[in-house]
C-alpha cells in the first residue's frame, strides 16, 4: 500500500479536546488509584484456575497465521482477536471474534491524536544545580465505521492450554454507498509520564481498550481491556458484555512453532491479549510521535519552581497494517505499518 502524506491541521477546537482528555494525566489521582487497585490485586491466588481441569508448566505454540497474519489489502482485512484465560470455550470464542473484528475496524480506518506535554526546570543552589524534566504524553486512536455482520468470516482457530481462544477473521468492507446496520466503535488510549530528577527516573503507564458493537438502540456488545504498570507492579482489568472477567495471575508462557527447543518463551502474567494490547498501543503512539508534530512554547510555570513548558501535537488518519509478529528477549515486536491517509484542507 502506497504511505499517503498530508499536511496536518490543528484547529484550536482540537487543541482543547485533547486538554480536556489530559485530566487523567494528573499524576497523584493516577499513583493514588494504581497503588489501591494493585494492593486489591496481590490478594488474588495466582493458581486458582476455574475452567482448566489439567494445568501444564509446558509453553503453548501458537500457531503460525498468528505470526505470520495473511496479508491485508483495500479489499480484505485480516486480523487477530484474543480472549482472556480460563473462560470457557464458547463465551472465549466469543470475546476473541469481537476483539478481532475491533482490530479489523482500527486497520481500515484509524484516527490518530497525539499530544505530549514537556516540563523543565533547572534551579541553581550554589554551585550545583537541580535538573527535572517531565514528560507527560497522551495518546488516542479511534474508529468508527458500519458494519455487515456477513461481510466477517472465520478463517482459523486456536485454543491455548489456558483457555484463550485465537480467532483470524477476514473481513471484506463493502462500498461506501452499501454500508451495514450495525456500528462498531474503538477507542485505544495510552497514558504515559515520565519524571527525571538528576540521574533518576520514574515511568508510569496506562493502556486502555474500549469497543462497542451496537447492533439496535437495545442490543450492543462492548469489551474494556486496562493495563497500568509503575515500576514492578502492574495491573489489568478485563469486561465483556458488562461483566468483570476474572482469571489468576500466572506464569502464562508461549512458543512459536519454529523455535528450536531449547528457546526461552514469551510469558505474560495476565494473558496473550495483555501483550498484543499493550504493544499494539505502545507502537502507536512511538510511530506518531516520530511524525511531524506542531510544538508550542508555552512558557508556563507549573509549579513556583518549574517552568519552560512546551507542547508536541500530532492528528491524522491513517490505515494499519499488521505484517507479522516477532517473539524476540520476552518482548512482543509488532511489524506494524501506518499508512497516512491523504486529506486536504477545505
Amino acid at each position: 500500500m502506497k504511505k499517503l502524506y498530508f499536511h496536518i491541521t490543528l484547529p484550536i477546537i482540537l487543541i482543547a479536546f485533547l486538554s480536556s482528555s489530559s485530566k487523567g494525566q494528573d499524576k497523584s489521582r493516577f499513583e493514588k488509584t494504581f497503588l489501591n487497585e494493585t494492593s486489591k490485586s496481590e490478594n488474588r491466588s495466582s493458581n486458582k484456575f476455574k475452567n482448566i481441569t489439567k494445568l501444564s508448566y509446558y509453553p503453548d505454540t501458537l500457531p503460525t497465521w498468528f505470526f505470520t497474519p495473511p496479508k491485508s489489502t483495500a479489499e480484505c482485512i485480516y486480523a487477530v482477536g484474543i480472549s482472556d484465560p480460563d473462560m470457557v470455550s464458547d463465551k472465549a470464542k466469543e470475546m476473541a471474534i469481537h476483539r478481532a473484528k475491533a482490530m479489523a475496524g482500527l486497520y481500515l480506518n484509524a484516527k490518530m491524536q497525539y499530544f505530549r506535554d514537556v516540563y523543565t526546570s533547572d534551579k541553581q543552589s550554589g554551585r550545583y544545580s537541580d535538573f527535572r524534566q517531565r514528560f507527560d504524553t497522551y495518546f488516542k486512536v479511534s474508529s468508527a465505521l458500519r458494519i455487515d455482520d456477513a461481510s466477517f468470516a472465520v478463517v482459523d482457530s486456536h485454543l491455548t492450554r489456558y483457555n484463550e481462544s485465537m480467532i483470524l477473521i477476514k473481513y471484506i468492507p463493502k462500498s461506501e454507498h452499501a454500508e451495514g446496520d450495525n456500528m462498531l466503535s474503538v477507542v485505544g488510549t495510552v497514558l504515559y509520564i515520565e519524571a527525571q530528577v538528576a540521574d533518576a527516573f520514574d515511568v508510569q503507564a496506562e493502556y486502555e481498550l474500549f469497543s462497542v458493537l451496537r447492533k439496535s438502540e437495545d442490543l450492543a456488545q462492548s469489551a474494556h481491556y486496562l493495563y497500568r504498570e509503575k515500576g514492578n507492579k502492574f495491573l489489568s482489568n478485563s469486561d465483556y458484555l458488562n461483566n468483570k472477567i476474572e482469571f489468576p495471575v500466572f506464569l502464562y508462557k508461549y512458543a512459536a512453532p519454529t523455535w528450536d527447543k531449547n528457546t526461552q518463551p514469551l510469558v505474560s502474567y495476565n494473558g496473550l491479549w495483555s501483550k498484543f494490547t499493550r504493544e499494539l498501543l505502545r507502537n502507536l503512539t512511538l510511530t506518531t510521535q516520530q511524525t511531524k508534530t506542531r510544538i508550542k512554547n508555552l512558557g508556563e510555570k507549573y509549579n513556583p519552581s518549574s517552568s519552560n513548558l512546551s507542547r508536541e501535537i500530532v492528528s491524522y488518519l491513517a490505515q494499519l497494517e499488521l505484517n507479522g509478529i516477532v517473539f524476540e528477549k520476552d518482548t512482543m515486536k509488532l511489524i506494524l505499518n501506518v499508512n497516512e491517509i491523504f486529506t486536504s484542507n477545505k
